[in-house]
């Protein structure tokens, strides 16, 4: 999985693509974790380019939108593509993560509050 962060918008967008295996775990965690810490944070997790997640991509998900409420951010989905979306349906995660369709969405909820 190739895992970028463009900072250069209102709110930090880290974006995914390849396929999200165990091996990407650490990089998940050490790249992302340090940007929901604190209380206001931002962030919208771009899935449109992630083909493929499986059980430890998805806990790895859970677990930085968890550490995300618990320190009072907030993290949004950006447009899971057709597989990923498929997971989350299935596990009806689809109803706990927050998700959106485009980045205008997004930003405006994040501005929102």
């Amino acid at each position: 999985m190739l895992l970028t962060i463009d900072k250069s918008g209102a709110f930090p967008v880290a974006r995914m693509t390849g396929e999200w295996r165990a091996t990407d775990e650490q990089e998940y965690r050490d790249e992302l974790h340090p940007l929901v810490a604190e209380t206001g944070a931002r962030l919208i997790i771009d899935l449109s380019g992630l083909e493929m997640i499986d059980s430890s991509g998805l806990a790895e998900l859970i677990g930085v939108v968890t550490h995300a409420r618990l320190a009072g951010a907030r993290v949004l989905l950006l447009a899971p593509s057709g597989f990923v979306l498929g997971v989350l349906e299935i596990t009806n995660l689809d109803k706990w993560f927050e998700i959106c369709a485009d980045l205008d969405e997004a930003a405006r909820l994040l501005a929102e509050g």
